[in-house]
């Protein structure tokens, strides 16, 4: 390493350091006492830095003026011959600028600004030689042997340490108050260049992203183009009123030459009269965003009618800024010929009847069998000779008898259409079973119609489908409980919300231990109960559940002995369910399910639905403490107990986000204590702080409840007034610079967001604020300013 105009080359025995007596004995290589970069880079906080480093592109790149001005800064604030901005990679660390040295980069074991990334913190030694942690580094035994450094950390707004700004000196000293302060900010100015060289990598990868989104689109285009022009379907758009705007050729191959089918031409004057309304009602769907078919006779070109069915879709033109109609027409003709030639052969198909393995009935208006198939006799298990001639509703379970004449009279109302009747029948061994019933009116020649059934058992389907949709809706209580969590709620309404949910009872309550012995209910179906707390010997179940740590199921609560009959009879509880709520092998909650009714049998589905919400449950509270704990720390300056700089952010988004909603004005300020600096020069810095807490108490006095003041950093307080105008901002403004202490004074900027005249951002108002600060500063300080 070569020293740029540095003076002759200190050695070690020119220092009291190189001496036996002045430290103790090193190893000859380099062994950091702090974790090594391989066990950094192991760690996860490690690789997203690293990941966050690497995205900047910034590695390997030319010098630029920007951090150049800066070392360069550094180097004439401080008196160090050497000063360099350091990024910190996986294995080296990298100048991105240089004073003094003509090295590009060196090992990180060896650097010093290794430990201001690890550490995430400021860091200045005096005098390396004496320190266990660099005593036998090379650059401190050898060139340029740096005997001072200071390094400052180069952070991102996500909380990473990418590097340093640093400087090094080959003279023990130390860098003054305002050195330092000098330093502090020289690293935020290396922070917002690489915010800066990240906003624009960012740029050009959104443009990028939109360049390629053009071609995708141009090449969707053209390709559409080329598959509607050669597609044996008759491929067309269509207006809402009706008009074509683009129609494929095949048009003319379909329908024949002289369709008169093309753009222009309105669709429905070729539609059959018939079919206009079924093309009207598809239409109107299309209109609500829904795909849908259609089956309509179009008049071709030698004047016949072709059925046509039509696939349409909307489709939105952004040329013209309109909704289409989307169609893909496919000749159907042949098949639509075919059924009508189906439909007149149906006597010749009566033959299937008796061969079919599905059970068929014929029953008349009131319910009587005149014919079944053998696989109906299959079914019931009856003769056929025996069933003939029986009531249909002999054979269904007395709950689901009205369901065939209700389908019945339905169908009556809409002749040619079918319905599917889901039934339970009993055979005559007394098997309980379930059966799909498609029941459609049949109408003959005989003066009455027949009601005709095809009947599938589909008992199994049933059980499978029940089974899967008990656990669906599980799954789907338990996920909106976990949601709740994870978006930092109180999930204890969702618990019990789903405990009812999943167990089908009536009501459901979550208990947890209060103050003392008591147990405390915090969450409950009832909202009357949340609240209420009670010595557990009161219930004596609770109490036996909390002792045991086992579920207790208890049937019959009437004369129950563990269970408190005042409150069974109050609460009309007939059997109850206690669930304990474990955070591994510790107790500490209790979920409480009751019924209205009897229940001889909980099924092993609903315990283990029960425990399963208990399981989360226990995340719930867990995760609530915690995000609680961290809600305190993450939000509050602990200096002068004022909400801090994020939470400040955090609370202007939602006032913002409120204002707009109610259409209500209100005022952001930024107040600057005058001349705070010479106030810690002259008092010192604990003075210093004492006074800023004063300050901060007396902001808050003169200020209403719903009103926000943070400290937005240093000796400056940011101040939100929701529902407010700006000449009752200035006199609260006003009352605030007066009510300084200690005879200080403050200098006050604000703005008034209008949501009638305006909609800024948050980043706006605050930079609306500040120029009105930096007016009140320019024009003498002690006043308060409007934006205007």
């Amino acid at each position: 390493m070569t020293m740029g105009g540095a003076a002759a080359e200190p050695t070690p025995r020119d220092t009291p350091a190189a001496s036996a007596d002045a430290r103790p004995a090193m190893p000859r290589q380099f062994t950091p006492t702090e974790p090594s970069a391989a066990s950094a880079t192991a760690s996860a906080a490690e690789s997203a830095r690293l990941a966050e480093l690497h995205s900047l592109g910034i590695l390997d790149t030319p010098s630029e003026p920007g951090f150049d001005d800066l070392v360069t800064l550094a180097a004439q604030v401080t008196g160090c011959p050497i000063a360099l901005v350091s990024l910190i990679d996986e294995h080296r660390q990298w100048f991105k600028a240089r004073v003094g040295v003509d090295l590009c980069e060196t090992g990180r074991d060896v650097a010093f600004c290794d430990f201001v990334v690890r550490g995430r913190t400021e860091l200045e030694v005096g005098d390396l030689r004496r320190d266990p942690r660099f005593a036998d580094n090379p650059f401190v035994t050898g060139p340029p042997h740096a005997v001072f450094y200071a390094g400052y950390p180069i952070g991102t707004p996500g909380g990473a340490v990418l590097g340093t700004i640093c400087v090094i000196d080959l003279v023990e000293r130390n860098l003054t108050l305002t050195q330092r302060e000098q330093m502090r900010a020289l690293a935020r100015q290396v922070s917002s260049q690489l915010e800066l060289r990240r906003l624009t990598v960012e740029q050009a990868r959104e443009i990028e992203r939109r360049t390629a989104a053009q071609r995708r689109l141009a090449r969707s285009r053209s390709e559409y183009r080329l598959l509607t022009e050669n597609s044996g379907d008759v491929i067309a758009r269509f207006a809402l009123d009706g008009r074509i705007t683009y129609i494929s050729p095949s048009a003319a191959s379909v329908l024949g030459a002289g369709t008169a089918l093309e753009a222009g031409v309105n669709l429905l004057a070729r539609v059959h009269p018939d079919d206009r309304p079924h093309l009207r009602e598809a239409a109107e769907g299309v209109r609500e965003g829904e795909s849908t078919t259609c089956t309509v006779r179009v008049l071709a070109g030698d004047e016949n009618w072709r059925w046509l069915e039509c696939a349409l879709a909307p489709l939105y033109d952004p040329d013209r800024g309109e909704l289409e109609i989307h169609c893909a027409a496919r000749d159907v003709t042949e098949r639509v010929d075919a059924a009508g030639r189906i439909a007149r052969s149906e006597e010749r198909l009566r033959s299937i009847f008796q061969g079919s393995p599905m059970g068929i009935t014929l029953t008349d208006t009131d319910g009587r069998i005149i014919s079944a198939n053998p696989a109906m006799c299959r079914l019931l298990g009856v003769p056929q000779e025996e069933l003939i001639g029986r009531l249909r509703s002999e054979f269904v379970h007395p709950a689901d008898a009205a369901l065939h004449p209700g389908a019945m009279r339905e169908l009556m109302e809409r002749p040619g259409e079918s319905m599917e009747v889901l039934v339970r029948y009993q055979r005559y061994d007394g098997v309980l079973a379930w059966a799909s019933a498609w029941l459609s009116w049949i109408h003959d020649g005989d003066p009455e119609p027949h009601l005709m059934a095809h009947v599938f058992d589909v008992t199994d389907r049933r059980r499978a489908e029940t089974a899967l949709a008990d656990s669906e809706a599980n799954l789907a209580a338990i996920n909106v409980v976990t949601r709740r969590i994870l978006s930092g709620e109180d999930a204890r309404g969702a618990i019990v919300t789903a405990l009812v949910d999943i167990a089908g009872a009536n009501l459901a309550s979550l208990l947890e231990r209060g103050p003392g012995a008591d147990t405390v209910i915090t969450g409950s179906s009832d909202p009357r109960l949340v609240g209420t707390s009670f010595h557990p010997d009161a219930v004596p179940a609770t109490a036996a559940v909390w002792r045991e740590e086992e579920a207790l199921f208890i049937e019959r609560a009437e004369e129950h002995p563990l269970i408190n009959q005042d409150l069974v009879h109050a609460m009309g509880v007939k059997s109850i369910l206690y669930q304990p709520v474990k955070s591994g092998d510790e107790m500490i909650a209790l979920l409480s399910v009751s019924w209205d009714q009897v229940l001889t049998d909980l099924t092993d589905r609903r315990l283990a639905a029960v425990a399963l919400l208990a399981d989360e449950a226990a995340f719930a509270l867990e995760h609530d403490a915690l995000l609680r704990r961290y809600e305190d720390l993450a939000g509050t300056d602990q200096l002068t107990g004022l909400p801090n700089r994020r939470s400040w952010d955090e609370r202007l988004s939602v006032l913002i986000a409120a204002a707009r909603r109610r259409g209500e004005p209100f005022v952001v300020a930024l107040a600057d204590v005058d001349r705070f600096k010479n106030y810690n020069d002259a008092h010192g810095h604990l003075e210093g702080d004492v006074l800023l807490r004063e300050v901060a108490q007396a902001v808050k006095a003169e200020l209403r409840v719903v009103d926000v003041v943070a400290r937005w950093g240093g000796e400056e307080f940011a101040i939100a007034l929701p529902n407010c105008r700006d000449a009752d901002a200035r006199q609260v403004l006003e009352r605030v610079r007066q009510a300084m202490p200690r005879g200080q004074s403050i200098s006050i900027g604000y703005c008034e967001w209008d949501p009638a005249r305006s909609t800024p951002s948050a980043t706006d108002l605050m930079n609306r604020a500040d120029a009105a600060l930096y007016e009140a500063k320019r024009t003498g300080r002690d006043r308060v300013v409007s934006a205007g």
